[in-house]
């Protein structure tokens, strides 16, 4: 270990002010808590002991405290840093410095491990972190879309912003199967809801990656784990925060559809195109132009018919921590409240907008029953109500992607919905306004008990043991309340009277009632054994843990899915050091689920790892840049009990009752048979993933902190269907067994580095960036010999695309005539898709579809900001990004007429870069047909972009009023801020947002400007 060549002031009171009121009054202490530069701490805890009186600091790492006697001792805290106890004197003649060994205070820095802590400096396996801080300048109801970037492992993806349904996908190091990916989450320990928990409400974020770090999990850790630990309790008196933020959100990349008179002539365009005569006449064309009879002749711009600009959220937070040396507190209270993008029609009596509230309640009580004994109680609330109109968000842009502008007005001239005897109910407007609405009700009771007991006085030294209780209970009802609406037809004016004529289609009905509810509970317990020994150079410790889970569905529609869900294991870690240089490290899981057969429910999950301090080593000693260096791997075995399937798939199931019949006698009578409706996997299993890690620590000068990872896994025991299963074998399709045959391997590198600052005039700057690439790969999947060895997935990433590869367009009939014959349609034309013949035969056919693009997942994401500040004022920015991942464009807007003329709504983006014979250089997209184009509409490179994107995630301005100027008005500090989310893109796709879904698009990404006060009261 490196030895001090000097010792630096590390943590320094100056001045010390008495303030002599009357000979029996308190004195008041005024400090300043500095680091080893002389740069402020702020928020560092200073504690009279023995009482409740306390302090926190500043910005500027000053803090006041009354005193009774100068002879008091005060105890001067801050993370990462060595605590330190000096007498509280009030000599204002004298100055002092307090110093601290920070080389002491680096090593008993903790981390969170699987099923615990460690000290930082002993960890071997790969376990990103990230700052709450820094999670919160995002300003989102949940919590996965503030990850993106922000940590290296981590990959996210959100394609939808509704209100209640707005989480991103998440997944750590990319995909190692094509079933279940998601990481396993914990909050507290337990097995919970990421979006559930209120960013305000966490301590630690921590995501544990490789096997080292999960094998604890066994069948639950393949897929990695993210370990989230909620506030504590902080001994001093009552400080209470208080923190507001109300955002304008607005829709970002709004589907843009043409309007009347562009889409009737790209009508005539289809079926002059295909030889046929104009539906439109000029004089028509210019009604849709000029609007002068929009009910016979419409031009509706559905997306601002049912759509807002512009819509609301806000986000409120309350807190109290405090407490003394037998019991400390924490409570935490939120509420959350984001509008959608719906409109309302007035003359409703109810609202038919998306609308979420939240409300988060959390509280932690730590009592010391003894000097050794402590036990803890949480307990959490959410309740989450949200409202929304009968028709779903995705089916109100569906009816947008398929009503054409020209159908019909929105509302006749009565005011009633507009309609034709082709398209009723279909109307936008009267599907987001006049159908209805819904209610959704979700309450999530979380309460969990644990106790530890230090034995060190009773048994051993550096023994304790703890144990966990946890009963979480989640409830989900609504009310529907849904009606049809009448629908109108209307045919123009009466000649004789002038009266408006109509055609019902549709009478309104009476609004129906549809009540649904699901529910579940799940109860958590653990018993853990620690020990820890220092024997001169040594450094020992150990865990032993046993764990239970049974999960009940206890609204299950069947008898299989009401029995409960199990889990039942042990856990081991065994660590050594040697002169805190040299560290060792064994970590098993043996656990299993009552989801596979007797005898094969249990797997034993291990793993090893080890780690070099080079820092610490007596030659590095002269290497005054480098404050540490540690190089460590890992390898071992963690398993994925979410196999997907049915439960219970050793099972055979038989089907009595509406198998398949047949004819018997004479008469040839029909009668029921019996058939295997599920074949039993005798040897199903949980999948396997074997996992390798190497990387290094390093940290230089002091200011920069360097980490990389280079991972491999191989993943085994993938559940799927039989594929090589011959038709002429019998057998139904859906009771084809399914086995643990896939094989995948997912290989990648991530870094993260991070630089931090304070000059001598007083700016702090800050930077980080972080990058992941991880690319799968499909080993086995039990696929049929493939005709041409290209079209086969093996050797392919998961979830590779596979297309035809487009040339562009035919440009003549002699280009048609000398291309290979595309055979998915009689007759090609000069400007449908030309592809290639891949392999050569004089044809083009499904044969020639090869591996096109990158899956949707990115294969490489990463995130980089920094942050500034100067006497208060604080300006941070952060981009975050993705790589190497492709969107498919498709379905009725991009593809005109699919259900021919006249037939579904049309982007700007395929009008404007369509094929005519006036633009052959620069389209993208295939002439107008006048129905579906079987040849031009194949799954190709044409429709597919990369979907690589930078992204100004948030930037944020804040400013933090001077002390003395916050209790002017009886604060102890005030901070008002601004920050905006999504505020600016640059991708290739254009048309929607690159993190949707294949299509075109979904609930819209929202753009948010936030403005926000923090006040903290002591």
């Amino acid at each position: 270990m490196k030895t001090m060549k000097r010792k630096h002031p590390v943590l320094l009171l100056l001045p010390l002010l008495l303030l002599s009121m009357v000979a029996s009054a308190q004195h008041v202490l005024t400090g300043w808590v500095l680091d080893e530069n002389d740069d402020p701490l702020a928020n560092a805890s200073v504690v009279i002991k023995g009482s409740t009186r306390s302090a926190t600091t500043d910005v500027d790492g000053k803090f006041v405290l009354e005193i009774d006697d100068p002879t008091e001792m005060l105890l001067i805290t801050y993370v990462g840093y060595y605590p330190l106890e000096v007498q509280a004197r009030t000599d204002r003649e004298r100055r002092f410095s307090l110093t601290i060994n920070e080389a002491q205070a680096k090593l008993d820095e903790v981390t969170v491990v699987g099923f615990g802590t460690q000290k930082k400096v002993s960890v071997t396996g790969a376990i990103s972190t990230v700052a709450t801080r820094e999670l919160a300048k995002t300003s989102t109801p949940s919590l996965s879309n503030a990850l993106g970037g922000r940590l290296p492992g981590i990959m996210t993806r959100q394609s939808s912003a509704e209100p209640g349904s707005d989480q991103a996908q998440i997944f750590i190091r990319g995909m190692g199967t094509w079933g279940n990916r998601s990481p396993m989450v914990l909050i507290d320990g337990v097995e919970r809801s990421l979006d559930n928990v209120n960013v305000h409400e966490i301590e630690t974020f921590s995501v544990l990656k490789d096997a080292s770090a999960t094998a604890v999990y066994g069948v639950r850790g393949a897929n990695g784990v993210i370990v989230i630990t909620t506030k504590k309790g902080v001994m001093g008196r009552p400080k209470v925060a208080f923190r507001s933020e109300s955002a304008v959100l607005q829709p970002i990349r709004l589907p843009d559809y043409i309007n009347g008179a562009e889409y009737a002539s790209l009508m005539n365009e289809g079926l002059e195109h295909v030889g046929q005569r104009p539906r439109w006449t000029d004089e028509q064309l210019e009604k849709f132009r000029d609007g002068s009879d929009p009910y016979l002749y419409p031009d509706v711009n559905w997306t601002s018919e049912i759509m807002r600009k512009s819509t609301y959220q806000t986000i409120n937070n309350l807190n109290v921590t405090g407490g003394g040396e037998i019991v400390r507190y924490y409570a935490n209270a939120g509420y959350t409240d984001q509008n959608g993008i719906w409109k309302n029609d007035p003359a409703n009596a109810y609202k038919t907008n998306v609308r979420m509230r939240r409300y988060n309640l959390r509280s932690n009580v730590d009592v010391n029953v003894s000097k050794d004994l402590v036990f803890e109680l949480g307990i959490a609330g959410i309740i989450q109500q949200g409202d929304f109109p009968a028709t779903g968000s995705d089916a109100l842009l569906d009816a947008v992607r398929v009503t054409p502008p020209i159908a019909y007005s929105a509302r006749n001239p009565d005011g009633s919905p507009g309609g034709t005897p082709t398209l009723i109910g279909n109307n936008p407007w009267g599907l987001a306004t006049q159908a209805g609405y819904s209610v959704h009700m979700h309450s999530n009771v979380q309460g969990t008990f644990s106790a530890k007991w230090d034995l060190s006085s009773v048994v051993t030294s550096g023994l304790s043991v703890s144990g966990r209780f946890s009963y979480d209970h989640h409830y989900s009802g609504g009310i529907n309340r849904h009606k049809s609406f009448e629908v109108k037809y209307y045919t123009g004016k009466n000649e004789q009277t002038g009266e408006d004529q109509y055609t019902v289609l549709r009478e309104e009905q009476p609004m129906n009632y549809w009540l649904w509810n699901s529910s579940n509970r799940a109860i958590y317990s653990d018993f853990i054994v620690n020990y820890e020994k220092v024997l001169g150079d040594h450094n020992l410790s150990g865990m032993v843990l046993y764990n239970q889970r049974d999960y009940i569905n206890i609204t299950a529609g069947s008898s299989i899915d009401g029995l409960p869900f199990r889990r039942q294991g042990i856990a081991a870690r065994a660590t050594y050091g040697f002169r805190n240089t040299y560290f060792a490290e064994f970590n098993m899981g043996y656990n299993g689920s009552e989801n596979f057969p007797k005898g094969q429910r249990f797997g034993f999950f291990p793993s090893i790892s080890g780690g070099w301090v080079v820092s610490n080593e007596s030659f590095m000693q002269d290497v005054d840049f480098l404050g540490s260096l540690k190089i460590r791997g890992s390898y071992g075995q963690v398993g994925n009990d979410q196999i997907g399937g049915r439960r219970f798939l050793y099972l055979t199931s038989m089907n009595a009752r509406t198998a398949q019949g047949y004819l018997f006698g004479d008469q040839q009578t029909s009668w029921a048979g019996i058939d295997e409706m599920q074949i039993g996997t005798d040897d199903v299993t949980w999948e396997v993933s074997t996992k390798s890690n190497v990387g290094f620590d390093m940290n230089l000068l002091n200011m920069i902190t360097l980490q990389v990872d280079a991972f491999h896994e191989r993943r085994e025991g993938i559940l799927i269907q039989r594929r090589t299963i011959p038709n002429i074998a019998g057998f139904n399709p859906s009771s084809i067994p399914y086995g643990n045959l896939g094989v995948a391997t997912n290989r990648g590198i991530e870094g993260m580095i991070e630089v931090k600052k304070n000059t001598d005039n007083g700016i702090f700057y800050s930077f980080m960036g972080n990058f992941t690439f991880a690319r799968s790969r499909i080993e086995e999947n039990d696929e049929p010999v493939q005709r041409w060895a290209y079209q086969s997935a093996k050797g392919q990433p998961i979830d590779q695309p596979f297309g035809l590869v487009a040339l562009g367009f035919f440009e003549s009939v002699e280009d048609v005539a000398n291309s290979p014959k595309q055979m998915f349609q009689d007759v090609v034309r000069v400007g449908d898709v030309k592809y290639r013949d891949v392999n050569e035969d004089g044809v083009v056919d499904n044969f020639d579809a090869v591996a096109i693009g990158y899956p949707r997942t990115p294969e490489i994401m990463y995130g980089f900001g920094g942050t500034i500040a100067f006497k208060g004022v604080d300006l941070s920015v952060f981009f975050n990004g993705s790589g190497r991942t492709s969107l498919y464009l498709n379905g009725p807007s991009i593809m005109p007429f699919l259900k021919g003329q006249g037939s579904y709504n049309i982007l700007r983006e395929f009008y404007d870069n369509r094929w005519t014979p006036e633009n052959t250089e620069n389209a993208l997209y295939p002439a107008a047909t006048d129905d579906i184009n079987p040849n031009n509409y194949r799954f190709s490179t044409i429709y597919q972009r990369d979907a690589s994107y930078v992204r100004l995630r948030n930037a944020e301005v804040g400013y933090t009023f001077p002390t003395q100027v916050s209790r002017r008005i009886g604060i102890e500090q005030l901070r008002l801020f601004v920050n905006g989310m999504n505020l600016a893109t640059w991708d290739q796709v254009k048309v929607i947002d690159p993190e949707s879904n294949d299509g075109v698009g979904s609930y819209p990404i929202q753009r948010s400007i936030n403005f926000g006060i923090q006040v903290n009261f002591n």
